[in-house]
């Protein structure tokens, strides 16, 4: 309803068509390509990130435009805060700001975050062998790897809580309760390769001795490689932004053929998480770690 009288038909169509593209995006490029069309596809994007350790919230927030209230949580929140993924080939205003009050604002290309959103899943791991061993798997349908972690290589940790909910169509008359258990991430960027390796408690399988949870072992690999080696654990103080996941219990082998025939009437359940969200934050915070390590080579 506007202003009392119903909107036209054309355009509860076309809100409908666009809230339903965007529920079917996959990352904040599709995002936008749904938002403004197709053509936005071919063009280079460029990542605007600052560094808020590095100035006081009095400079930040007239830098930025925003309240020196706001400027004190971003320095809260984390240390690198993203303003923005320009389409603009050169500085724009915004960066021409930032410098001009002292802040050098770090940017880069997209391409550099491209690769490092699509991690290695870790398949299994024994933790009690030194190094580490994992079984990974570099493509969904290609054979498995047996690698080592060898620590020093890793460059960045970037661990992250993720939100998990479900819902059914707004058609289904079968009430379902939306909450779901929190999931957890964590990413090992490492100096020679581009994607991660990511590890996932509820999919990753743990090896040899033992009977603490894969939950727990994760908390202690976490734990031990942290102490040597740079951890981001920023992105729990990023707001969720939802998208269509995957219910790890539906790839389990045997779960679809035991669910049986009865399920088949049933309204789709639609599992929502913001590990999209996780991993493009976890690719452009790597593509700064790695900007670092190019400018000081002679650090670890």
């Amino acid at each position: 309803m506007y202003c009392g009288a119903p909107l036209p038909q054309e355009v509860r169509e076309a809100a409908a068509s666009a809230a339903e593209r965007v529920l079917q995006t996959r990352n904040l490029a599709a995002l936008e390509q749904a938002a403004m069309g197709p053509d936005t596809s071919q063009v280079k994007r460029r990542y605007v990130v600052i560094d808020t350790t590095t100035s006081t919230p009095e400079i930040i927030a007239s830098a930025c435009s925003v309240s020196v209230w706001e400027a004190r949580q971003w320095q809260a929140a984390s240390r690198y805060r993203l303003l923005k993924i320009s389409r603009e080939v050169e500085e724009d205003r915004l960066e021409s700001n930032l410098r001009g009050m002292g802040l050098d604002p770090i940017v880069f290309s997209e391409e550099t975050v491209a690769r490092a959103r699509s991690p290695i899943p870790i398949d299994s791991i024994d933790t009690s062998a030194q190094p580490a061993v994992c079984m990974v798997r570099e493509k969904p349908e290609g054979a498995l790897f047996r690698r080592e972690i060898q620590e020093e290589a890793i460059a960045l940790i970037v661990s992250g809580p993720i939100k998990r909910e479900k819902q059914r169509p707004q058609a289904s008359k079968v009430r379902v309760d939306s909450r779901l258990d929190d999931g957890w991430l964590v990413h090992l960027h490492f100096r020679s390769e581009t994607r991660p390796w990511e590890l996932d408690p509820r999919r990753t399988g743990f090896e040899g001795t033992g009977l603490a949870s894969a939950h727990m072992q994760t908390v202690e690999l976490v734990r031990r490689l942290s102490s040597r080696i740079p951890i981001d654990e920023a992105f729990k103080n990023v707001v969720p932004a939802l998208s269509p996941g995957v219910d790890p219990a539906d790839e389990l082998p045997g779960v679809k053929s035991s669910q049986g025939k009865s399920q088949d009437n049933q309204p789709k359940t639609i599992i929502l998480d913001n590990v999209d969200q996780f991993r493009e934050y976890s690719a452009w915070r790597a593509a700064i770690e790695r900007l670092r390590a190019a400018a000081h080579p002679e650090k670890p």
